[in-house]
């Protein structure tokens, strides 16, 4: 199952590199906190915009071990994004989410979804920085997540 889902997100993240019109894409790294276990981890993101406003985000981020537990989450999401002054946007997601929780017993697969939304500053010509705020709903683990962090468009 993990195998698969690995496979789908580089799939789509190899879709978003070559079938993107310009800017082609974005890549972000992030600093996470899930509000569950108290868990933090890091993030990486690779965004690819398709017309104005409608971009698609391949993310995985990593959470470190916190009460026995570590997780990875495989997101697929889609943004809208909405200039709100010169260099500031606001963008509402949605997305599909995998998550794989690491417990002392057995392991833990799940499908999800994510629902939430984030700012993002341009601080310099190719440079943004990011915070989100996410519900992950899974089964038995539905979590807010929290990030912060940086991007740079190519």
């Amino acid at each position: 199952m993990k195998r698969l889902a690995l496979l789908l997100f580089a799939s789509v993240a190899m879709l978003c590199a070559s079938a993107i019109e310009r800017p082609p894409l974005a890549i972000g790294f992030s600093y996470d906190y899930a509000s569950e276990y108290g868990q933090s981890g890091f993030g990486i993101k690779l965004q690819g915009r398709i017309g104005n406003h409608i971009r698609i985000e391949p993310e995985m981020i990593y959470m470190g071990e916190r009460k026995d537990v570590t997780t990875l989450h495989l997101n697929l999401n889609v943004h809208y994004v909405m200039p709100v002054v010169q260099r500031l946007s606001l963008y509402p997601f949605a997305g599909l989410g995998y998550s794989h929780w690491g417990y002392v017993g057995p392991n833990v697969n799940r499908w999800g979804l994510n629902l939430g939304a984030g700012l993002e500053y341009n601080i310099g010509r190719n440079w943004d920085v990011f915070g989100e705020l996410r519900l992950h709903a899974v089964k038995q683990e539905t979590q807010v997540l929290t990030a912060l962090g940086l991007k740079y468009n190519f």
